[in-house]
């Protein structure tokens, strides 16, 4: 009996106590597991208005609408930013033209890739086309800024 009472105070010690001479092995590891601290959740991009010179962006939790001189594009997913406030991310980006659009004009959306950096509240922006790695262009946005375009007549 002693045998079985002996074990059983030593369980409840390390589950109290979490300590004391009875420590096993086993109770390590399972120490060790409780005491993991979480991964921190990811960055996601600030929401609302950003803009800068010939570029106004709306971002929000599923996605992001941005607005050119000529041209629109978007973005259908969280942007989320890596430890160093960077991020890419697919989209797309349409060019447009001046004047009313036509009834059977086609979509000239086209795969592109958004790529940038945040530091504080400025975001500097690169678009490429997916296909040709072409530079679309490069913007520095900051947030709360509406932007400066110049529509296409």
């Amino acid at each position: 009996m002693n045998n079985i009472v002996i074990p059983l105070a030593c369980v409840l010690g390390i589950m109290v106590a979490q300590g004391g001479a009875c420590r096993s092995e086993s109770a390590k590891v399972v120490n060790a597991n409780t005491n993991v601290a979480a991964l921190p959740a990811p960055d996601k991009l600030k929401a609302g208005v950003w803009g800068g010179e010939h570029i106004r962006a709306e971002i929000g939790e599923a996605g992001a609408q941005f607005e050119f001189d000529c041209a629109n594009g978007k973005v259908a997913r969280t942007i989320v930013l890596d430890s160093q406030g960077r991020f890419e991310v697919t989209g797309t980006f349409s060019a447009e033209h001046g004047g009313p659009v036509q009834r059977d004009e086609t979509d000239n959306s086209r795969p592109v890739l958004y790529a940038g950096a945040v530091k504080d509240n400025e975001m500097t922006l690169t678009i490429t086309a997916s296909d040709t790695k072409e530079e679309i262009g490069s913007y520095t946005l900051k947030h709360g800024n509406d932007g400066r375009l110049r529509k296409c007549l």
